[in-house]
C-alpha cells in the first residue's frame, strides 16, 4: 500500500476480492470490514494455508487501525492430485553430469540401475511438499491483491463520507449567519414583549388606580395659610409618584439587561464557528481522525444545547432543533471513519 494514500480518509466499511487460477487450482480470496472500536481480524481457511494466519494477520494490521475485518479463503482442486512422488528434474541432471564425468576418467564404472539412482538424495522429491510451498506463494499474491482493493473501497467510502461531513458543516455555519443576522430584530422584540408585560401587571404606569389613588382630604390650613398633604410627597420631601416611577424605571433597565445577558447567544455562535472551522482542518490533514471527529460532534453538540436552552424567540429555537439534526446526522457517519 503506497504512502499517497496515508493521508487519506478511510473509512471502516468495505470489501475487497481476488481470485486466480494455477497449478490445477482455484483460488478466492473475500475481505469485509466493518466499524469497529478496535482491530480485530478473523480468518476463515483450510487447514493447508492454516500457518499464513500470522502473516496475514500483519498485512490488515499495517492498513487498519481498527475495524472488524473478516478474510474467508476458499481453495478448489480443478485437476485430478498429482503423483505422491515426484523426479527432481535439476538434481537428476546433475548427478547424470557427474557420472558421465566420472566415465571419462575411469573404465572401471560399473553400470548401475536406474532403482540405485533413485536412492541418491534428493533425486526424488515428495510433491504435497512442493504442492503446498506453491500455494502458500499464491495465496500470498492473491491476499496481496484483495487487501489492495479493500483499501481502495475504503478510500472511496472515506471520500464519500468527507464530502457528505462538508456539506453538513456548511449547513451549520449558514444557520449561524442566519441567526446572526435576526437577533437584532429578535432583541428589539423580546425587549418590547418585557415592557408589554410589565406594563400588563402594573410596571411603569404613572398614574394609580384603585383606593390608593383616593385623595385624602386636605387638612385645615396652618399657621402660614397654607393646606398641607401627607401623601402629596415622600419622606425625602420630594414628590412621591415620580419618585416612585424612577424607581421602577431602573428596576425595568435592570431587567432588560439581565434578559439581554441570559438571552445573548453571541458566545455560542462563536465557538459554533470555531469547531465547524476544526472539524474542516481535521477532514483537510486526512488519516484516521474518526475519534477526534467524534469529540468535535460533542463539542458541537453542548453549544447546540445551550443556544436551545437561552431560545426566546419560537425561530431561535427551531434553529437550534435544526442544529441538532445536522450533527446527529454527522455523529452517526463519523462512526464509520477509521
Amino acid at each position: 500500500m503506497g504512502n499517497s494514500k496515508t493521508q487519506s480518509i478511510r473509512s471502516m466499511t468495505g470489501f475487497g476480492s481476488a481470485e486466480y487460477a494455477a497449478l490445477g487450482w482455484h483460488f478466492a480470496i473475500d475481505i469485509r470490514s466493518v466499524n469497529g472500536r478496535f482491530l480485530d481480524f478473523s480468518l476463515r481457511c483450510p487447514d493447508e494455508i492454516r500457518q499464513l494466519e500470522p502473516w496475514l494477520r500483519e498485512q490488515i494490521a499495517s492498513l487498519m487501525q481498527r475495524g472488524k475485518v473478516e478474510m474467508r479463503i476458499n481453495l478448489r482442486r480443478q485437476a485430478a492430485a498429482s503423483d505422491v512422488i515426484q523426479l527432481n528434474e535439476s538434481v537428476l541432471a546433475q548427478v547424470l553430469a557427474l557420472v558421465s564425468d566420472i566415465r571419462t576418467k575411469t573404465t572401471e564404472l560399473t553400470a548401475f540401475s536406474p532403482l540405485e539412482l533413485l536412492r541418491f538424495p534428493g533425486i526424488t522429491v515428495d510433491a504435497n511438499q512442493v504442492e503446498q510451498a506453491m500455494l502458500q506463494e499464491s495465496i500470498k499474491k492473491l491476499a496481496a491483491e484483495a487487501i489492495e482493493n479493500l483499501d481502495s473501497a475504503r478510500e472511496a467510502e472515506g471520500a464519500r463520507l468527507a464530502s457528505f461531513l462538508k456539506e453538513r458543516v456548511a449547513a451549520i455555519r449558514k444557520l449561524c449567519r442566519e441567526l446572526e443576522q435576526q437577533l437584532p430584530n429578535w432583541s428589539t422584540a423580546l425587549e418590547m414583549r418585557l415592557k408589554e408585560r410589565l406594563s400588563s401587571i402594573g410596571f411603569g404606569n404613572e398614574q394609580r388606580t384603585g383606593p390608593q389613588a383616593i385623595e385624602p382630604a386636605s387638612e385645615p390650613a396652618g399657621p402660614l395659610g397654607r393646606a398641607t398633604n401627607k401623601t402629596s410627597t415622600s419622606d425625602d420631601g420630594g414628590p412621591g409618584l415620580p419618585h416612585q416611577s424612577l424607581e421602577l424605571q431602573q428596576r425595568i433597565a435592570q431587567e432588560l439587561g439581565l434578559f439581554a445577558m441570559k438571552s445573548d447567544v453571541a458566545e455560542e455562535l462563536s465557538r459554533l464557528r470555531a469547531h465547524t472551522e476544526a472539524v474542516d482542518q481535521i477532514i483537510d490533514k486526512g488519516g484516521p481522525c474518526g475519534k477526534r471527529l467524534d469529540f468535535m460532534m460533542q463539542e458541537l453538540q453542548r453549544e447546540a444545547n445551550t443556544l436551545g436552552a437561552k431560545s426566546q424567540m419560537l425561530e431561535q429555537s427551531m434553529v437550534s432543533v435544526e442544529l441538532k439534526v445536522l450533527i446527529e446526522q454527522m455523529r452517526e457517519q463519523i462512526q464509520n471513519l477509521e
